[in-house]
């Protein structure tokens, strides 16, 4: 209710005007505007402010307002109106021939039936402006395709229907393979045009009973409906679309870049000329069927397969199979990470998807030159819930108590970090082919509760003498324990969690990082809405 009540007064009230809704986006825009503007002036030794804010941003945080406020205004205009068609009615029926006052009633049965003419207007004036906020909310602004909310609730609908009808239906991760070059040489604008292009030839690649949508920079998300029931069939008929997409990916694009003049100034602005591109992919694909156990993991086991083409060279197709999968072989360790632990499944599952969002982030703004690249990330995205498996070692009272731990037992609960890399370290003995993994995971596990300010533990280390593993999960664990409900605490809220961990930025956390952040808060609201427990 604070929200909502936040959200009034911002609009004049239950009954705002269509003008105050608009001042206050206005507004809204402004004040996203101007902190935009606080990041290009931050002063940083990496000389890294080069920054490109995309345009979705905006548009989405002040679509989720402006579609809360369209919602209520449409409440109230078709509550005035039936209660005025019932105050009409009520009144005609007072009115008798004859009657001396019948002027003064009629006079107010004319101001009524203009009051109720105007909310008709108003509700029609709503209903148009909340069909164009309800297409920024759910669609990416750049490709006009289904977003992350959009394809959450297309997937639910598939597993569905799969379980309806005994059929499969495929994910596809499709990453763009180096897109990033392409943004170096020629800009951001060429950049957006071939995302453009790319989201019009993979929807020309499937039925318009698939789902194309943009999950996120250069990575889309193909949903394939209704498949075969048998999965042998279903996967051959997956495996004909993604040769497909792959093929008509691969085909020239027309991209036009400006170029530089030289000494000619005859004429203003830069030229614009056309040049050839060529585009590949690497796609990650995995059957799923009508079991909702899976849902949040499927999309996982299709990045993963992703992931698993494109440390191949890219442009090709693998499917995701648990059997020979990196992430089967480090099973054992999520299982044995979670036996001790107060986190549910679901909490693994939003740090891993914390962590890559953030770490996509911070490479895209080029934070960490050469300490974060596609490789590097998925090694994040795979270990980060390995980074409490030190609490194995934690006596169970401990972990489960429901008070405020005294001094004795926090010092105990503190060295579950060192318990972890050591355990971590004997694991990787065993396992010489995860050594890289479980050097990222090591990191992690030591050094997730260290601070920017050199006042955390175990290790007390500050500034960039901390693994930025490290500090990239010390940001994702705190985030998720304070939207969490515990036995001691109620959730914060989004906002008030962003707030909090904002607020200490250069103390407790890395101060890149935290605009890294500010950056993707909307995605993290979503994965928090998505893996809810």
């Amino acid at each position: 209710m604070k929200d909502k009540t936040k959200l009034m007064s911002g609009l004049g009230g239950d009954h705002s005007r269509l003008s105050d809704i608009t001042k206050s986006l206005d507004a809204l825009a402004d004040a996203i505007k101007a902190d935009k503007q606080g990041l290009f002036e931050i002063a940083s030794p990496l000389d890294l402010m080069l920054f490109r804010a995309e345009k979705a941003e905006a548009a989405l945080k002040a679509s989720e307002i402006a579609l809360e406020a369209l919602q209520i205004l449409q409440k109230n205009s078709l509550e005035i109106i039936k209660a005025g068609d019932i105050a009409l009615a009520a009144m005609k029926a007072t009115i008798s021939e004859g009657d001396q006052d019948a002027h003064l009633k009629q006079k107010a049965l004319d101001e009524l039936t203009k009051v109720i003419e105007k909310n008709a207007i108003n509700l029609k004036a709503s209903a148009l402006a909340l069909s164009a906020v309800n297409e920024l909310a759910f669609n990416d602004p750049l490709t006009g395709l289904p977003n992350r909310r959009l394809l959450n609730d297309r997937l639910q609908q598939m597993i569905i229907k799969n379980k309806r009808w005994e059929t499969y239906s495929a994910a596809v991760f499709l990453d763009l393979d180096k897109f990033k070059r392409l943004n170096d040489e020629f800009g951001h604008e060429a950049g957006d045009e071939l995302l453009i292009a790319v989201g019009k030839r993979l929807q020309s690649s499937v039925r318009e009973s698939d789902t194309v949508a943009r999950y996120g920079g250069d990575e889309f998300v193909i949903l394939l409906n209704r498949l075969n029931g048998n999965l042998l069939d279903a996967r051959t008929e997956a495996e004909a679309v993604t040769t497909k997409i792959l093929t008509a990916l691969m085909a020239p694009y027309s991209l036009h870049v400006h170029a530089d003049k030289g000494t000619d100034k005859t004429n203003e602005g830069p030229e614009v000329k056309s040049i050839e591109y060529q585009c590949f992919a690497s796609l990650g694909v995995v059957m799923f069927d009508g079991d909702v156990a899976e849902e949040n993991n499927i999309l996982d086991w299709a990045d993963e397969a992703m992931y698993w083409a494109k440390s191949e060279g890219g442009r090709t197709i693998r499917f995701y199979d648990a059997a020979n999968s990196a992430e089967q072989t480090l099973m054992n360790l999520y299982d044995m990470a979670t036996q001790n632990d107060i986190e549910t499944a679901n909490h693994g599952i939003r740090t891993r998807q914390y962590v890559k969002t953030l770490a996509h982030r911070a490479q895209q703004m080029n934070l960490f030159p050469g300490e974060l690249n596609d490789q590097i990330i998925e090694r994040l995205f795979k270990t980060t819930q390995l980074h409490d498996i030190g609490k194995t070692k934690i006596p169970y009272v401990i972990i489960h108590k429901k008070e405020k731990l005294t001094p004795e037992e926090w010092v105990i609960m503190k060295t579950h970090t060192t318990f972890g890399a050591e355990i971590l370290e004997e694991a990787k003995k065993q396992n010489a082919s995860l050594t890289d993994f479980l050097n990222t995971a090591i990191e992690i596990a030591i050094a997730h509760h260290e601070h920017w300010d050199g006042s955390g533990y175990p290790k007390s280390l500050s500034g960039f003498d901390i693994p930025l593993a490290g500090r990239i999960m010390a940001i994702v664990d705190v985030y998720d324990a304070l939207i969490s409900k515990r036995s001691y605490k109620e959730p914060w809220s989004h906002q008030d969690a962003m707030a909090e961990i904002t607020s200490k930025s250069g103390t407790q956390f890395d101060p890149l990082l935290i605009e890294a952040l500010k950056r993707e808060s909307d995605n993290f609201r979503l994965i928090a809405e998505s893996a809810k427990d």
